[in-house]
């Protein structure tokens, strides 16, 4: 992995107005990680997906993560400090993209979620309908004493163990904050995306930095390039010599 040049990030910025968070993910990923092509970007496990997104966070915007949740109780604002490494599990990169379950008579062989998948699920129109396509698109075979099964046709509780059992194979994707309000002492454990959190903090880095380039064109009548090529420290410099 590599850490992206300010031009790059503003391109991956651009190119995101409208996408999901999955689609903005593969974005993300398409301009730091050089070990996987596109296709196995997104073929990646979403527990492996997000544990390279944290590594790309860490590199743009340091360790440290400010995070704020609303409690679902009295609608308080909740805030948490915590560190990348915090967030990280050992196993993300070891999990099996393919395993197997065996319950109720049937034996079922299945892949963990990816990117692919979430995309295909932009257009369910509810959460059953999700799930149901989620179970087809993972479930590679079920058969009971020699015979195919179709995966909608699986007992419900089999279709919940494999959801639980894709849940404890891949817990990097699935990551919760423990959150305690600090208003009425209610206690809530809200999702982290990093691939929607990344893309709030890059919006916000992304429309920043466009002050910046207009403050210094206007001052110096630079082009964009060469105020993007500029360091940090020595963009600030410039940016404190050009202030009123």
């Amino acid at each position: 992995m590599h850490t992206p040049t300010p031009a790059q990030l503003l391109q991956v910025w651009e190119r995101g107005g409208d996408p999901s968070a999955a689609a903005r993910g593969l974005l993300l990923l398409g301009c730091s990680c050089d070990e996987y092509s596109a296709e196995a970007q997104a073929a990646l496990p979403l527990g492996r997906r997000d544990a390279l997104l944290l590594e790309l966070r860490e590199r743009l915007f340091g360790a440290a993560i400010d995070a704020v949740a609303t409690c679902p109780q009295c609608a308080a604002t909740v805030e948490a400090t915590f560190r990348c490494d915090d967030l990280r599990l050992p196993d993300a990169e070891a999990a099996a993209t393919t395993l197997e379950h065996a319950a109720h008579g049937i034996r079922v062989q299945f892949r963990l979620p990816d990117s692919r998948d979430l995309l295909a699920l932009e257009n369910c129109g509810d959460a059953g309908a999700a799930r149901a396509l989620l179970l087809e698109r993972c479930v590679l075979a079920a058969q009971r004493g020699g015979e195919s099964r179709e995966p909608r046709g699986l007992p419900h509780e089999l279709q919940a163990e494999i959801a639980q059992a894709m849940a404890q194979a891949d817990p990097q994707a699935d990551l919760q904050l423990a959150f305690r309000c600090p208003d009425c002492g209610h206690e809530c454990q809200p999702l982290f995306d990093i691939a929607r959190f990344l893309w709030q903090e890059l919006h916000a880095w992304a429309l920043h930095m466009l002050r910046e380039v207009d403050t210094l064109a206007q001052a110096y009548h630079w082009a964009e390039a060469d105020i993007l090529a500029l360091s940090p420290r020595r963009r600030q410099a410039y940016l404190e010599l050009c202030a009123p």
